[in-house]
């Protein structure tokens, strides 16, 4: 009896202990996404911002005079090309940084699938030393039973 009250104990324990660190699991998994969509809205914001910009550089080029419109097309023709260029580089950092923060996502799931596994085999294990126990305690007490028997029997028997 006391030995089922042990090992439930134990196993309770340990079930307590997968189910604290699946939460934690969860929990970190909640606080990245939180942190990538924050990222995202972030970078969002500034590419809104860059967008805007060009929209008023587009604008102001309809507001200028056609002397001026030539000169500033020249002039704006490579402020243009930079925003663009700035942009293009945006968006494939962007890319590479999603892409990057998905491979860790992916390696931080695999580790702690990893962990979880090694969590179970470590029950499995304790369970199998919990039963190779009871097994010899068992045998153990066979064996002074049958001792017992053997010192009554020849007790009032005799030898």
């Amino acid at each position: 009896m006391a030995l089922k009250d042990i090992w439930a104990k134990e196993r309770s324990q340990r079930l307590t202990e997968i189910a604290e660190r699946k939460l934690e699991v969860a929990q970190h998994r909640q606080q990245t996404q939180a942190e990538l969509r924050a990222i995202r809205q972030e970078l969002d914001d500034e590419a809104q911002m860059l967008h805007t910009m060009l929209q008023e550089f587009v604008t102001e080029l309809h507001e200028t005079g056609v002397a001026e419109k030539q000169q500033r097309q020249l002039e704006n023709a490579e402020r243009y090309k930079q925003v663009r260029t700035m942009l293009e580089d945006y968006v494939e950092a962007l890319r590479l940084y999603e892409q990057q923060a998905r491979q860790e996502r992916l390696e931080e799931i695999a580790q702690r699938k990893q962990e979880v596994l090694e969590l179970k085999l470590e029950v499995l294990q304790l369970q199998e030393q919990f039963s190779y126990d009871r097994a010899l305690m068992a045998q153990e007490l066979a064996e002074k039973l049958q001792r017992f028997r053997t010192n009554l029997h020849d007790y009032v028997w005799g030898p």
